[in-house]
């Protein structure tokens, strides 16, 4: 009777640190949700009149009319999600291709729609973009 007894024993102590193990290592075993910030905050004069910012750590560019007028544009492209580049006509998309204009409309596909507009606020002397929610 002695073999049955301590195979269970032995079975049962395994078991008990095999889940401890994996209760231990779950944080290591599992993705973090990082911390992203939810908006952006910049000087009003890093913006040219007439001009753009670029920031890519952020995904978005920020464009400011000859008017006057902010707007602030998703740099993900609408096709498949890629990441678009800024370049003197506009932006590119080096996955498929597409092209949209400065103001973030489709010029040549496969994208049928264009960039998304951010909410951009200037107040005093900072320009705020709030983020797209990540997904």
């Amino acid at each position: 009777m002695a073999g049955p007894a301590q195979t269970r024993r032995r079975f049962l102590q395994t078991l008990t640190l095999s889940v401890a193990g994996l209760v231990g290592c779950w944080r290591y075993l599992t993705p973090t949700r990082a911390t992203v910030p939810r908006e952006v905050s910049l000087p009003a004069t890093e913006v040219p009149q007439g001009g753009a910012l670029v920031l890519p750590e952020h995904g978005l560019v920020v464009t400011r009319g000859r008017d006057g007028g902010l707007r602030a544009l998703d740099l993900t492209c609408t096709h498949l999600g890629c990441r678009v580049t800024a370049t003197e006509n506009g932006f590119t998309c080096p996955c498929h291709g597409s092209r949209f204009a400065p103001d973030g409309a489709v010029l040549t596909g496969p994208a049928t729609r264009a960039l998304h507009e951010l909410v951009c606020l200037e107040v005093g002397d900072r320009i705020t973009v709030r983020l797209p929610e990540a997904t």
